[in-house]
């Protein structure tokens, strides 16, 4: 094991001064760390082996310690003013104030939390500052002092002492009881010292100074929240004075004739320390089994202090998959020459291999489809995330069918590897390298060799210390950093490494330091392009698409059409998983999200709320377009073949491991009323990538409007995570559909009256009797609140508002009225009083009572290029809040995701239909719509159309969405807003990525629609 940390200093302790230092090491691209020790995997002492069974078992050790809790803490603006001597144990912190450990400063009352994308933020006016690497701002850089006491366990007496340091964010210094330690540059990686020598009976003093930026923040340009401190666990371990100082797992497997897996498995020991005796290990399975051991003398060490056990075969292994994660369990056992146990250690082992076969990304030999997302550490703590945070990630992402998890853009919490293991996602481990904000030109620092032992150092300490993790099956080089020959280095040196996993990265393009094409945010011409070509070997896996900002996830059905159906195309990971915001409360009392430019001045660097693209909120609660994603990630589908004598139903098994009968079919067909016509329960079995045939009984339409066929997949049996209640896979097919959709509507007559502004043509009241059903006009709708992605789309927000669609009025032109019946012939005016469009209204009261009101819109083509929506708008009393309908539901949809949607009926609120995105925009839409009503305790209005519509109900007016910044500035005005569309835009992925496709924004033509109200008394 290469020693690549060299001490860069001489001295035992730093100059207290840095104008006796020119250079400070943490303003040099050449520190990585002093006196620390070498990167290895995880070799934390277990007391008993039932502790290794579970993930962060090792904290129940007598040999393990934690730091976490109340540190002594002193926060300064600049190196200048730092309480120099902090460190000396005599030196007073009384009446420093507590901060809690891990947890960001800023997130904890200090100093100013930024959120920038690709720039540096101390790149800023407001620092007074100007890149210029390695040096960084010194009158603004933020210094955190820490200081706490503790006493070691009497039984620690005459044995190795480790500290450990998860993660510290950006540079730190370390002292123990008043004697300088040394350094560590770069978060996100655990920093260890011996500290055995430097410790005293009784109680110690730790003494950690941080500073907020350094060299390193060249390399940490992550599009997250650039904040400070101690983001993870800092601990004590012990061991003998001669231990176990690493190991390494190889564990791959080959398929058999029969299908099952033969398993290689061997091991790498390090074993520090004077002395004899004996070091073994026993691997057994999940039962407890053995399956392998050895143990082997300690002097067949070598000069390197290897030691390496014989290579065997393990037949009938328990191969491990995502899908099926099944794990032995490895535990190392150190003895002294008199055979008495002095450490134990070990891991989780899973049998696995990764390989490329055939230009596809294979995993046991089988080709998979990656359904990923990428993942930021992120919680109200700032980049501190608690185990019970991180378990119900994983539970999310298994529940919502997502099978891998890319590490963005920097190694995680170890726990999290643990959780992966266990639970079965596959991981892509990424190095913390990202320095966006050079650009990836000439000044790239990939091109720069003076940085080359930073990128080396980062790239290896991500290998040792989470190599033995089965579920890593790809390394990452780093993200958005150019490319250069510092990539090129750290590429040859992990692939010499590592030979048991790919390596990817994504700014390598088709370069030679990738072994994975992983483009991000590229459209679908450019995936089919691909696919065509026949001069790569490369499978083609995006590293990010489907950016998830607000209201967002259009398009996802296309993308997975045309992955399903190019083996070379293997998926990708969503852009991402959860909102970088932060929950807060107003000098009102109410609560919203913040994002970038939210803390500080108001000039402080700032990227809004682009950091807010998650398929779930900050506290985990799923966005809408998590429905989406699951239902196109199912890992079963189905099509309807022929409803003629029977129904038969084409199934595909999308699993790579998993056969069907591991999961039970429930079918029903229901009406339109969510009446069950008929239901039974199938056991199916089909093999993975195998395609089968069902056949369920037919039934014909007697009185039924409609007719729906559900289909729904559930687990057979108990897992780690999925109970025999979830639903892994759905589907939906329309058995019968109604020719007339107004049909719907009661025929019990009502006694209505209306009227109509003849300067307007808007329908200004609709009554039954002496009940009013308006509080606002009826009037055409042709713009939305923007949504995050309208903001960038080219046919979007910028192009409506051009165009004047977000305040339109309507102006008679001319008005007839025969009998009942009133045409109002207008035009449409826009915001800047240009008339973007002709309307032509007729209102005509029906037989039962309802009114139809039919539209014939004409655009001005030369004065409108694009359209939000189109239809119409008006507002009720909030009493009306009681909303139900026949439609896709119980989710909000829009024409380009609709997948998760069932057509059934649904009973909701107004209320429950909005959903509170961080920034306030268009919600709430449902699609596929027969009929809808709004009702208050004892009156309803029914709406319906000839064919199906969109439609949404939400408390708030659309200006006040428009122009509301955060959630707490939406004011209610004691109505509700009522959208009923021919057509509305889809939401895309524009914000970064494709646009709305052009099937599914409203066409600019002349364009006729009708709906039908039926306002109703209480009987």
């Amino acid at each position: 094991m290469r020693k690549l940390y060299a001490l860069l200093l001489g001295a035992l302790t730093p100059l207290c001064s840095f104008a006796q230092t020119p250079t400070p090491e943490w303003q040099s691209q050449y520190t990585t760390g002093l006196n620390k020790i070498e990167p290895h995997a995880y070799v934390l002492p277990y007391s008993s082996v039932d502790k290794l069974q579970q993930p962060g078992g090792y904290e129940q050790s007598d040999y393990y310690m934690t730091l976490n809790g109340k540190w002594k803490f002193h926060w300064t603006k600049n190196p200048d003013n730092r309480p120099k001597n902090f460190f000396q144990t005599d030196f007073a912190v009384q009446g420093w104030n507590e901060i809690n450990v891990p947890g960001n400063w800023e997130r904890q009352g200090y100093g100013l939390p930024i959120y920038v994308n690709e720039t540096y933020e101390f790149d800023d006016k407001l620092f007074q500052f100007k890149k210029n690497p390695p040096l960084v701002p010194y009158a603004e850089n933020e210094v955190g002092s820490y200081r706490r006491t503790f006493t070691v366990p009497s039984t620690w007496k005459g044995r190795r002492i480790v500290l450990c340091c998860e993660g510290v964010k950006s540079f730190f210094y370390l002292w123990i009881n008043g004697t300088y330690i040394g350094y560590n540059m770069g978060a996100k990686m655990p920093s260890e010292w011996d500290i055995t020598k430097y410790l005293n009976d009784g109680e110690n003093t730790i003494a950690m100074e941080v500073y907020r930026w350094a060299a390193g923040s060249y390399l940490e340009c992550q599009d997250y929240w650039r904040i400070s401190g101690i983001e993870q666990d800092v601990y004590l371990y012990s061991t003998p004075t001669q231990y176990i100082a690493d190991y390494n797992v190889a564990a791959g497997v080959d398929k058999q004739a029969n299908g099952s897996f033969s398993g290689n498995f061997s091991l790498t020991t390090n074993i520090k320390g004077a002395g004899n005796g004996t070091v073994s290990y026993v691997l057994t399975d999940a039962k407890g089994n053995t399956v392998l051991s050895e143990d082997k003398s300690v002097s067949e060490k070598g000069n390197d202090e290897l030691i390496n056990f014989t290579t065997k075969t393990v037949q009938n292994v328990a191969a491990w998959s995502a899908e099926h994660p099944n794990l032995y369990t490895l535990l190392i056992t150190l003895k002294d020459k008199n055979g008495n146990v002095t450490e134990q250690t070990g891991s989780k082992v899973g049998f696995r291999t990764i390989e490329i076969k055939d230009k596809q990304l294979c995993v046991n030999g089988t080709p998979i489809l990656v359904k990923g997302v990428n993942r930021h550490e992120h919680s109200e703590l700032g980049r501190t995330v608690s185990k019970e945070l991180m378990e119900q990630d994983i539970r999310l992402m298994k529940q919502n069918n997502i099978n891998l998890v890319r590490c963005s853009h920097y190694p995680n919490d170890s726990y999290w590897y643990q959780l992966c293991d266990k639970y079965g996602l596959y991981v892509i481990d990424e190095a913390n390298i990202e320095s966006h904000g050079m650009g990836y030109g000439k000044e790239s620092l990939a091109k720069d060799s003076t940085w080359l032992a930073a990128h080396m150092d980062r790239t290896r300490r991500m290998y040792e210390r989470s190599k033995d993790h089965p579920s890593i099956i790809i390394w990452s080089l780093g993200n958005e950093a150019g490319n250069g020959v510092n990539f090129e280095h750290t590429y040859r040196w992990l692939k010499n490494a590592d030979k048991t996993r790919l390596i990817q990265y994504e700014r390598a393009e088709e370069n030679f330091n990738t072994d994975i094409y992983c483009p991000m945010y590229q459209s679908l011409d450019h995936m089919k392009k691909y696919a065509k070509r026949t001069d790569t070997t490369r499978p083609y896996i995006m590293c990010e698409y489907l950016h998830a900002m607000g209201n967002s996830c259009g398009g996802m059905k296309d993308y997975w059409d045309l992955i399903e159906s190019e083996s070379i195309l293997q998926g990708g990971s969503i852009w991402d998983w959860v909102d970088q915001s932060f929950r807060e409360i107003d000098r009102n009392g109410n609560w919203y999200w913040s994002y970038g430019g939210d803390y500080g001045p108001k000039d402080v660097p700032s990227f809004d709320n682009f950091c807010c693209n998650g398929l779930i909120a900050a506290d985990r609660t799923p966005h809408p377009h998590l429905a989406e994603v699951k239902k196109i990630y199912q890992n079963i589908k189905s099509e309807l073949v022929s409803t003629e004598k029977e129904i038969s139903v084409k199934v595909k098994n999308w699993f790579d491991f998993t056969n069907l009968n591991a999961y039970q079919l429930n079918w029903q067909i229901i009406d339109e009323n969510g009446k069950t016509v008929l239901e039974g329960t199938q056991h199916v079995d089909c093999a993975p990538h195998e395609t089968t045939t069902i056949i369920l009984p037919s039934v014909s339409a007697g009185t039924q409007k409609e007719l729906y066929l559900n289909l729904t997949w559930r687990p057979v049996n108990d897992a780690l995570i999925l109970t025999k209640n979830d639903v892994v896979a759905y589907d939906q097919f329309v058995l019968e559909r109604a020719v007339d959709c107004t049909t719907f509507l009661p025929r019990e007559k009502q006694r209505i009256s209306y009227k109509v502004n003849e300067n307007t043509g808007e329908l200004t009241s609709l009554k039954n009797g002496s009940q009013e059903f308006l509080d606002a006009p009826l009037s055409l709708s042709l713009y939305r609140p923007a949504t995050d992605n309208d903001g960038r789309d080219q046919f979007g927000v910028r192009v409506w508002r051009k165009d004047g669609l977000d305040s339109i009025s309507q102006k008679v032109t001319k008005i007839t009225r025969n009998k009942e019946v009133t045409r109002a012939e207008t035009e449409v005016i826009g915001k800047k009083g240009n008339v973007i469009g002709k309307a032509v209204f007729t209102y005509q009261p029906l037989k039962n009572g309802a009114l139809a009101v039919k539209v014939d819109f004409t655009p001005d083509t030369a004065a409108i290029k694009s359209l939000a929506r189109l239809g119409l708008t008006f507002r009720v009393k909030d009493s009306f809040d009681k909303v139900e309908y026949n439609g896709r539901g119980d989710v909000e949809t829009y024409n380009d995701r609709t997948q998760a949607g069932l057509i059934g009926r649904y009973k909701t609120t107004a209320e429950a239909m909005f959903h509170y995105y961080v920034k306030p925009q268009a919600t709430g839409n449902r699609t596929d719509v027969r009929w809808m009503s709004l009702s208050d305790t004892r009156n309803s209005l029914m709406v319906a159309a000839k064919r199906p519509f969109q439609f949404s109900v939400t408390p708030f007016s659309d200006s006040v969405i428009d122009r509301a910044t955060h959630i707490n500035q939406l004011s209610r005005d004691g109505m509700l807003t009522v959208h009923l569309d021919a057509a509305q835009n889809g939401v895309g992925t524009a914000t970064c990525g494709p646009g709305v496709a052009e099937k599914y924004r409203v066409a600019v033509k002349p364009t006729n629609f009708e709906f039908v109200l039926y306002p109703a008394l209480a009987k």
